[in-house]
């Protein structure tokens, strides 16, 4: 698996504002554990973004391509989803 950089837990995650438009990328390590054992994907992820963010872009859609998990594929989460 490769990550986006040289650490495969670095991960590539696009915010988007709510009209859609793209407003930035943020290399993303990813926290939330790889192994489906621990958590879902999905939770790995949120966990991922409070732990590198806080709240801080919790208005925009976050779009990962290739998350750091075993079971990855592309996600997407709501604006501030990620903050409950």
């Amino acid at each position: 698996m490769m990550g986006y950089t040289e650490d495969p837990a670095m991960v590539r995650v696009d915010f988007f504002k709510e009209s859609g438009e793209w407003y930035v990328t943020e290399a993303v390590r990813w926290t939330g554990g790889w192994s489906a054992n621990k958590r879902s994907v999905h939770d790995a992820f949120d966990q991922s973004l409070r732990d590198h963010l806080g709240d801080r872009l919790g208005n925009m859609d976050a779009v990962c391509l290739h998350p750091y998990h075993e079971y990855a594929f592309p996600l997407c989460h709501r604006a501030g989803s990620w903050l409950k």
